[in-house]
């Protein structure tokens, strides 16, 4: 044993294991979902083979649809971090430009994606289930975040700003990453595909600068 380790707390080792488990099945799914597609998947399947019961599936996922949108809470945080952990002077607008800026350490795996016949977005685009999920999903995120943005503009609540801002952010958010998608489905190569995202980045959020640039003021 290394005598200089710090040893781990109960509670850390235990969110640690939760976090193995719940990615566990995550992959075991998704890996089911890519072969034979969602609706010829069961949950007892992807339990038996990621060799957790039906309960513990369902302890972490509370249904079949939120598998495959697994990193939903991931996005969601990053997004929050982006309006409440971003540096003194630095405009929320700024700090969700560097988040787009930086969907492209995704790159690797939209080509893994794009590489199988069922990717996330053939798997959704097939399925209503997963079309209304997805809806669900980025209204959720939408709300979540104008209501951040509200709390750092003091704003009234009444006031729709928070709202609209919070819906332009995931907006352009979302339609970066779809040309991001179609940039690399396009067959560039890793560093043109960057400094052609880099160039739509920089092109939108000069473009939304003149109304949101000094929202909220600080």
């Amino acid at each position: 044993m290394n005598r200089y380790a710090v040893p781990m707390r109960p509670g850390g080792l235990r969110e640690m294991k939760k976090s193995q488990t719940r990615q566990l099945i995550a992959d075991t799914a998704a890996s089911l979902f890519r072969a034979r597609g969602f609706d010829d998947v069961t949950v007892d399947e992807i339990a038996a083979v990621a060799q957790v019961s039906k309960k513990t599936v369902f302890n972490h996922f509370p249904t079949k649809e939120d598998l495959v949108f697994y990193r939903a809470d991931e996005r969601e945080a990053m997004s929050l971090a982006a309006v409440r952990e971003r540096a003194p002077g630095v405009s929320i607008l700024d700090s969700f430009r560097q988040l787009c800026l930086s969907q492209t350490r995704l790159v690797a795996g939209i080509r893994r994606d794009q590489a199988h016949p069922r990717g996330f977005f053939d798997l959704v685009n097939a399925n209503p289930s997963l079309q209304r999920k997805m809806y669900e999903v980025n209204a959720h995120l939408v709300s979540t975040l104008a209501e951040a943005v509200a709390a750092e503009a003091e704003a009234d609540p009444d006031d729709p700003i928070p709202s609209i801002v919070a819906s332009t952010l995931i907006g352009a958010q979302r339609a970066l990453y779809r040309r991001l998608r179609e940039r690399v489905a396009a067959g560039g190569d890793d560093e043109t595909v960057e400094r052609a995202h880099h160039d739509d980045v920089r092109r939108v959020f000069d473009r939304l600068r003149d109304g949101l640039g000094d929202y909220p003021p600080r």
